[in-house]
């Protein structure tokens, strides 16, 4: 008897080396992934990655011969795969190209970063009222806050 309960708390050790293991191995490929992506590409990665869950609780639903969990999987999947698309159309992007992210492109160096950007000029808040006072129109446009 000693011997069977050795052996099944071998086995339980076992799984939580897998566990661990494989636990380790998805948070290092998910940062890998993901760590490219920035800007307006992120609302359109986090759908993909709901996408993902959707079909991995599909996958789990076939596992454990479990419809319910195989319909909403594939529900959630789609709706996430269904989504992402619309976001690429309307961003005018390729799906490769946003889960890519800046993957293979070169940094640029700081000589030409700085040719890129305008004067920095500070005003106070009293020149800034002033210049929206004597402004002939002034036009507000909403964005997403980037």
């Amino acid at each position: 008897l000693l011997f069977l309960i050795a052996k099944s708390m071998q086995f339980y050790a076992l799984g939580f080396i897998a566990l661990f293991f494989a636990a380790i191995l998805s948070a290092t490929l998910g940062l890998h992934v993901t760590a490219s992506i920035g800007g307006g590409d992120v609302p359109v990665v986090i759908t993909v990655l709901n996408s993902y869950s959707g079909w991995a609780l599909c996958a789990e639903g076939f596992m454990l011969d479990s419809a319910l969990l195989t319909i909403v999987g594939a529900l959630i999947g789609s709706s996430g795969a269904i989504l992402t698309h619309i976001m690429c159309v309307a961003m005018n992007r390729d799906i490769v190209h946003v889960i890519l992210g800046g993957y293979g492109s070169v940094a640029k160096s700081p000589s030409a970063m700085s040719l890129e950007h305008g004067e920095h000029t500070e005003i106070d808040l009293d020149a800034a009222a002033t210049m929206l006072k004597e402004a002939f129109s002034v036009v507000i446009v909403p964005g997403y806050g980037l």
